[in-house]
């Protein structure tokens, strides 16, 4: 058996009623409505009115039709000052004042001016429109030309100045001459020029390239037949053959091989050598060979008496 005992309810404080009250109470907060405002009528842009008075005795007057104001903004300006800049800019270009009318030409003595012009290509062009830099690309692609400068004065003269490669060669190589550089370089020959070497070959040597900067000789070919004729000077014509290089006919009757390269004053020294113990042995030889100047010889052939 359970007995209930029953008292006073102790009193509440005051701290419990207020939380009493807020757990009943519960604050709903709610966005306020988004309020909407009314877009302003699309109002016409103001317009001049003009009215025009007519004679006081008609008491009347004539109102004419308005006419807009207009308010350029900053794109329309915009669009103006570019529309008359690409007009300027096309004046500028089209005006025949800009556009060269000749190219002067100096250091030519391959090519004539007229040539060096026509492969610039600059003639009727506008300053304005030419780079240096191109007309030079297309100048150097000619292998007459080692250098090429290129200056553009105002208003419209162009000044080219090349500096060609010397022919030190004139190689006759079966059908066609050519001359050739001291790289290598070859190009068709036209007439004379002075202090060339003389080289013919019966069948063709020289290796001709769709790259007309491709060398067609070995550098060293071409340094000793210069070599070899600045140490023999009576020579008129040296011959190149695959199997013994440089060769020529010496007056007396014989040929010379020197071979193509290596140590062509030792060479000429020992071929002198050869030609003193020759003359006075009083034998006629058929060739002479130092192409090793270390392992000189010769063919004998002894003169009839």
């Amino acid at each position: 058996m359970t007995v209930a005992r029953r008292g006073p309810v102790p009193d509440r404080t005051r701290a419990d009623e207020v939380r009493s009250r807020r757990a009943r109470v519960e604050a709903v907060v709610e966005p306020a409505p988004r309020e909407r405002r009314p877009r302003p009528a699309r109002t016409r842009p103001p317009r001049r009115r003009h009215d025009l008075a007519l004679p006081a005795e008609l008491g009347a007057e004539l109102r004419l039709p308005s006419i807009p104001v207009v308010r350029p903004g900053p794109r329309v300006l915009s669009a103006v000052l570019l529309a008359l800049t690409a007009w300027a800019l096309q004046s500028v270009l089209a005006a025949g004042s800009f556009r060269v009318a000749e190219a002067s030409v100096s250091g030519a003595r391959l090519l004539s001016p007229s040539q060096v012009r026509s492969l610039a290509r600059v003639v009727g062009e506008s300053v304005f429109l030419l780079d240096p830099r191109d007309v030079v690309h297309r100048l150097l692609q000619e292998p007459e030309v080692g250098e090429a400068e290129v200056s553009i004065r105002w208003p419209n003269r162009v000044e080219i100045t090349i500096h060609e490669r010397i022919p030190v060669v004139e190689w006759d190589d079966g059908d066609l001459t050519w001359w050739v550089s001291s790289e290598g370089i070859a190009f068709l020959g036209r007439g004379a020029f002075p202090g060339q070497v003389r080289v013919e070959s019966e069948e063709p040597l020289l290796q001709i390239s769709p790259d007309p900067l491709e060398p067609v000789v070995a550098p060293s070919v071409l340094e000793a037949a210069v070599l070899l004729r600045s140490q023999l000077p009576e020579i008129e014509m040296l011959y190149a053959d695959r199997d013994h290089g440089l060769s020529f006919l010496d007056p007396r009757g014989w040929r010379v091989y020197f071979g193509s390269g290596g140590d062509m004053v030792a060479k000429v020294r020992t071929y002198q050598f050869l030609v003193e113990h020759i003359m006075a042995e009083g034998i006629h030889p058929l060739l002479v060979s130092v192409e090793d100047p270390y392992s000189p010889f010769y063919s004998l052939q002894r003169q009839r008496q």
